[in-house]
C-alpha cells in the first residue's frame, strides 16, 4: 500500500491539510516545533489507532475544535479516522463504518523510527512485546483472535483473583483456557522470530559489520513445563498478589549481539543502529510474506545515525521500493543520499508546501 492523498482536519497545529505524497521517498522539512513530526503521527495513527507520542488523544485535537479527522486514499482503500473531544471514535473504510481498529490497521503496515525507538532495547518488556506482536499480527491471521481471547480471559481471572473469590474448580477452567490460547500465542511468536532472525542477521552485517545479532523469545513461563502446569504451580502466588504472574502476557525478547544482550554489548550509537536494523528486518520480512512494502516513517534521521549509516539506511529504504516519509530540518541534509530525487515538503505555521 502507498498513500496517494492524505487529508488532515484540526489535527495538532494543522487546520486543514491536503497532501499528495510520492509513492517513493518524501522528505518533510521545517524548524523544530513546526509540525513536521505531526504529519508522521497522523500516518502512524492510521496504522495503530493511537499516537506514538505521549499524552492522550485530546492533545491531537487543534485547540478550539471538537475533534480531528485523518483521511487517506490509496489505490484500493479510502480510510478515515475521527476522534472527538468526548472520546467518541469513528472509523470509515471505503465509505462504510468499521467497528474494529484492527481491521483498518491490517491495511496500513507502518514502520516507525524515531529518536525514542532505541528504548525498545533499553526499557521494559512491554515495548519489546509490541515490537514482536506487530509482526505476528500482520503475517499470522489467527494471532489477533488468539490475543483478544487470551487478554479477555486474563482480565477476568485477574479480577476474580483480586476479589479473592476464585473457587478451585472454576480456576481450573480459567487456567485451561489461558494455557490453550497462551501457548498458541507463544508458538506464533516463536515461528515469527525464527523467520525474522534471517533478516536480522543479514542487516546486522550491513549496519554493524563486526557484530552477529539475533532475537530470542522468553515465553513468559518456564517452558520445561506446559503453561497449564506453570499456572498451577503459581496458583498460591497469584492468589496472594491478585494477578496472574506467568503466561504469554509476561513474554519478552532478548536481543543478542555476539552472545550478550545488546544493552550490555553495544554503545549508545550502536544501539540506535541496531534498532534501525531490527525495524528494517521486520519490514523486509513483512514485504516477503505479504508481497507489498510497509510505509516507513523516520523522524529526525540526521540526529540519530552517523553519516555512513544515514546513507546506508537511505539506500536500503530506496531499494525496498516502499513509500517513505522522513523529517529533517533542511532537505540538503538528506536529498543527496538518494539516487532519485525525493519529493520535498516544507512545514511552516501549520501549512505544508511542496
Amino acid at each position: 500500500m502507498f498513500i496517494e492523498t492524505l487529508n488532515l482536519s484540526h489535527f495538532r497545529n494543522f487546520s486543514e491539510v491536503a497532501l499528495s505524497p510520492s509513492p517513493k521517498i518524501n522528505i518533510i522539512t521545517g524548524d523544530n516545533g513546526s509540525g513536521k513530526t505531526s504529519l508522521l503521527e497522523a500516518i502512524y495513527l492510521l496504522g495503530f489507532g493511537r499516537s506514538f507520542r505521549p499524552g492522550g488523544f485530546r492533545q491531537l485535537i487543534k485547540e478550539g475544535n471538537s475533534g480531528f479527522t485523518v483521511f487517506c486514499r490509496s489505490q484500493d482503500y479510502a480510510i478515515g479516522v475521527r476522534r472527538s473531544t468526548d472520546g467518541e471514535q469513528s472509523l470509515r473504510l471505503n465509505g462504510a463504518n468499521v467497528q474494529r481498529m484492527s481491521d483498518v490497521a491490517r491495511l496500513v503496515p507502518v514502520q516507525l523510527l524515531t529518536p525514542e525507538s532505541v528504548d525498545i532495547l533499553l526499557e521494559g518488556p512491554g515495548q519489546r512485546r509490541q515490537f514482536i506482536d506487530w509482526g505476528v499480527f500482520h503475517v499470522e491471521h489467527s494471532f489477533y483472535s488468539d490475543w483478544v481471547a487470551y487478554t479477555q480471559l486474563l482480565k477476568q481471572r485477574n479480577s476474580l483473583l483480586k476479589q479473592r473469590s476464585l473457587p478451585v474448580r472454576e480456576d481450573r477452567y480459567w487456567k485451561e483456557q489461558l494455557a490453550y490460547y497462551g501457548e498458541r500465542i507463544s508458538k506464533s511468536r516463536e515461528k515469527y522470530l525464527e523467520e525474522l532472525n534471517d533478516y536480522i542477521q543479514e542487516l546486522a552485517k550491513s549496519f554493524l559489520s563486526d557484530v552477529t545479532m539475533e532475537v530470542r523469545l522468553k515465553s513468559g513461563w518456564d517452558t520445561s513445563q506446559s503453561l497449564f502446569d506453570a499456572l498451577e504451580s503459581h496458583t498460591e502466588k497469584d492468589k496472594k498478589y491478585g494477578f496472574t504472574s506467568v503466561g504469554a502476557h509476561k513474554a519478552d525478547i532478548k536481543v543478542i549481539a555476539d552472545g550478550v544482550e545488546v544493552k550490555h554489548r553495544l554503545s549508545r550509537g550502536q544501539l540506535k543502529t541496531a534498532i534501525t536494523a531490527l525495524k528494517l528486518a521486520q519490514g523486509k520480512h513483512y514485504q516477503k510474506i505479504k508481497r507489498q512494502p510497509c510505509i516507513y516513517l523516520v523522524d529526525d534521521l540526521t540526529s540519530e545515525l552517523d553519516s555512513k549509516n544515514q546513507a546506508l539506511l537511505c539506500r536500503e529504504l530506496e531499494n525496498l521500493d516502499a513509500q517513505v516519509f522522513i523529517t529533517a530540518i533542511t532537505g540538503k541534509q538528506l536529498s543527496d543520499k538518494f539516487q532519485k530525487s525525493p519529493r520535498m515538503f516544507h512545514v511552516e505555521h501549520g501549512v505544508i508546501n511542496e
